[in-house]
């Protein structure tokens, strides 16, 4: 990898790799120091990482990161901030404001909120995520249903009228 190659990919990459980074943790010192790293970790790989695939080494290694800081800190999951600028997908769009979807994400064990921001959010494809994560498809799958599940019992809790709102066939029979 030539440093002209490297420098694209730091143009190209940094603000989505934050992005994705800062909804994973919450913080955004830790958020820069985790894409700052990834980025430090690929010019010492350079020779061994491949162009093709560059997007993904540097998705996975700010991932890795972030999980390794979080197992050294012990600290309490932070819950990671809906995007200002996109829409969220339908699956949250029945929701009143990013505040209470982002109460619910934290709710969610840090590797499920990852996978549902980088699947809800981000919109990437199964597979992809599974390479990220270094996770088989079905555990992928398995972790987002889960998740999702997870996500629309705290959603209820916080937003006790959903119910109503979604046009539940079980509820508009009584």
């Amino acid at each position: 990898m030539k440093a002209a190659f490297y420098n694209s990919c730091v143009r190209d990459y940094s603000d989505g790799l934050m992005g994705y980074a800062y909804r994973i943790c919450g913080e955004r010192n830790e958020a820069e120091d985790a894409v700052q790293e990834a980025f430090l970790r690929l010019w010492k790989q350079r020779n061994r990482v491949n162009a093709p695939g560059v997007k993904s080494w540097l998705y996975t290694c700010v991932y890795r990161i972030l999980i390794d800081n979080y197992r050294k800190s012990r600290r309490v999951d932070h819950p990671g901030e809906l995007p200002e600028s996109e829409n969220p997908t339908d699956f949250y769009s029945e929701y009143d404001s990013r505040e209470i979807v982002n109460r619910a994400l934290g709710d969610l064990s840090q590797v499920q909120r990852s996978i549902v921001v980088l699947k809800d959010l981000e919109g990437y494809k199964y597979e992809e995520i599974a390479e990220l994560m270094d996770l088989s498809l079905s555990q992928v799958k398995v972790y987002l249903f889960r998740a999702r599940k997870k996500l629309k019992v705290s959603l209820e809790k916080i937003q006790p009228d959903l119910i109503r709102k979604t046009g539940d066939p079980a509820q508009e029979k009584n």
